[in-house]
């Protein structure tokens, strides 16, 4: 009966957190979406917020702002490590996105609310009122080499002149920081950022590729004339904690 008892609790107890994020989720989504600015502004602030203080948005699947302003949420394998990214405005070629990323160093969550590329290279601008030009953050790969965890973190923008970029960075968690790789892919900072013209809205998963059996990584290639040029690859070989950069497959 006791036992019972205790699953009914915890049964409820669980409907009610997530009823509780559903009604936060709902609450920052309208005020968001509000037609009055400074509504709209501190609808944003405050949801900013709640992910920067809560440790149960890490697992919440927001699929009300993924279904009505297109937010992207990409995690860590793991669970450790979670990057959000929504557009908040654009102009006739680009999309300007707002960055905030998760993660948990022990039992502590750590959030930076602003451009990720700024988090990693130590920069601390965050966004406030400002749109500030931030990237896409479409996927997060997960490798191990040594005992030790990285993670490639996929970009991906349309510049000005209507191109697509798509890029990876390397990061690993130190203490409390984030911090970036920066010779990770054979003495540069990141795989991948050649400008092509994106008909064919190419997923970042035909972008790059991890084969944790071969410890290999594969970055896309384009062609003089700027296409992506399908299963083109440049090759790095993990190995000694870096990339070693291939022959072209």
């Amino acid at each position: 009966m006791k036992k019972a008892l205790f699953i009914i609790a915890l049964v409820a107890l669980t409907l009610a957190s997530c009823s509780k994020m559903e009604r936060n989720e709902k609450k920052f989504l309208k005020a968001m979406q509000s037609e009055n600015y400074e509504d709209a502004v501190k609808g944003f602030d405050e949801f900013c917020h709640w992910l920067q203080s809560d440790k149960s948005t890490m697992t919440h699947d927001f699929k009300l702002m993924r279904d009505a302003m297109g937010l992207k949420v990409a995690t860590s394998a793991d669970g450790k490590l979670r990057c959000y990214s929504w557009p908040t405005g654009s102009t006739e070629n680009t999309t300007t996105y707002a960055n905030l990323i998760q993660w948990m160093a022990g039992e502590d969550l750590v959030a930076y609310r602003g451009p990720l590329d700024n988090l990693l290279a130590g920069r601390k601008a965050e966004i406030s009122k400002e749109l500030t030009m931030a990237h896409s953050i479409d996927t997060i790969i997960e490798i191990h080499d040594g005992g030790k965890t990285a993670y490639l973190i996929a970009q991906s923008y349309v510049n000005s002149n209507g191109n697509k970029r798509s890029y990876v960075s390397a990061s690993m968690m130190d203490g409390i920081r984030l911090s970036l790789l920066p010779h990770f892919f054979d003495g540069i900072e990141f795989a991948g950022n050649n400008e092509f013209v994106n008909y064919d809205n190419v997923k970042t998963g035909d972008l790059f590729k991890w084969d944790e059996k071969t410890k290999r990584f594969y970055a896309y290639q384009t062609d003089d004339s700027l296409h992506y040029l399908p299963g083109k690859y440049t090759v790095y070989q993990l190995g000694e904690e870096r990339f070693t950069r291939l022959e072209a497959e």
